[in-house]
């Protein structure tokens, strides 16, 4: 059963994600010179146990790209084509979860095959404990998605049980707030992952330059890092708007209004972000204002990429890379404020232009 996997639904995901997985050994080994390459990687090695925050950012990294062939797998589980996959739950219950453990692993490869060199030189350090650290966390995760594709495979015609009901008042939710109940109610552990991303990646940023943590382009930099921690959000909400509210277009409600429950609902989606970061700016107006402003403007524009290529996960990645390395030049040329000016003059163009003329039927 594992060479019939490995044939067609391991083959489909690397199939699918090989521009991603070229552009990451890219990153990895062809930004370097090659007669730097094995001390520029052991350096990087040696912080990943010289702190525990980005430790944690590495392991937060792992399952986010395992959560990623976790989505991709139930997506295939959905087309004709793989139906065969339901048939599993008819071989020995102990068979099926040491398959969907071999298949994750193999899903985990490009990973696993970085996670050895970093053992051994974790080893050579005397780092113990981070060691055991890692090879807990990676047997946890292959162990927790096995586990879940195992669930479904045998008992998704269960109902849950609920033992208990939290007493919440039923209150009217108005017409903006839906895509927000959408996230917290049918995508809560995406929304959850991406927060978890976005204050470990603000963390790091903040630590790695805490010598001029006052610098306003540093809490730019954690800003911008927290606004690519959303961009999967972002698409979902785009997703739930095409696939469940597209009826939305037949009301009467302006332009305006719309634009307004969007902003409304990007405010309302980075309020911890934005109380973190007044924490972490001691409450300084201006400063709020610029970093609030940059990060709104932020997560709009992707919301516009989303709209103009049409829900494109291939071209949004290209994007998504295009806008960090664009944002972070402006961001270190001191030039946020007209920038995010920019971004946001661009939406409300787009937006109110270009918004009755795209198809959500084609996305």
């Amino acid at each position: 059963m594992l060479k019939l996997l490995l044939k067609t639904l391991i083959k489909a995901f690397y199939a699918g994600h090989a521009g991603l997985f070229l552009f990451g050994f890219y990153l990895a080994f062809g930004v370097v010179e090659a007669s730097q390459l094995l001390s520029y990687h052991k350096t990087l090695m040696l912080m990943v146990y010289a702190s525990p925050m980005i430790l944690a950012f590495v392991c937060c990294f792992w399952a986010l790209y395992l959560l990623k062939c976790l989505f991709f797998i139930r997506k295939q589980m959905q087309l004709e084509q793989y139906h065969f996959l339901w048939l599993l739950a008819a071989t020995a219950k102990k068979r099926q979860f040491i398959l969907w453990f071999q298949v994750y692993t193999v899903l985990l490869l490009p990973i696993l095959v970085y996670v050895l060199p970093l053992i051994y030189v974790g080893l050579a350090e005397k780092a113990f404990t981070a060691v055991f650290a890692i090879i807990s966390v990676i047997v946890l995760l292959l162990t927790m998605v096995s586990g879940y594709m195992f669930r479904i495979i045998n008992y998704s015609h269960v109902p849950v049980k609920v033992y208990f009901v939290f007493p919440c008042p039923q209150l009217k939710k108005p017409y903006w707030t839906w895509p927000l109940y959408h996230l917290l109610t049918e995508q809560t552990l995406m929304l959850f992952l991406s927060k978890i991303l976005s204050f470990t990646m603000f963390t790091v940023v903040v630590w790695m330059f805490n010598d001029v943590s006052k610098d306003l382009r540093v809490a730019l930099i954690g800003i911008l890092a927290a606004v690519l921690a959303h961009s999967m959000v972002i698409q979902v909400m785009l997703r739930q708007e095409t696939d469940q509210l597209s009826f939305d277009r037949s009301l009467p409600i302006r332009l305006g209004t719309r634009m307004g429950h969007t902003l409304l609902v990007f405010l309302v989606l980075f309020i911890p972000e934005i109380l973190f970061y007044l924490q972490r700016s001691a409450w300084q107006f201006w400063p709020f204002m610029v970093a609030m402003g940059f990060g709104v403007a932020g997560l709009m524009t992707l919301r516009m990429v989303l709209y103009w290529i049409k829900l494109d996960l291939d071209l949004y990645f290209k994007w998504l890379l295009a806008f960090f390395f664009v944002s972070m030049f402006v961001i270190l040329a001191g030039y946020a404020v007209p920038y995010s000016v920019l971004l946001l003059t661009c939406y409300c163009l787009y937006f109110f232009f270009f918004y009755y003329r795209t198809d959500l039927k084609e996305m």
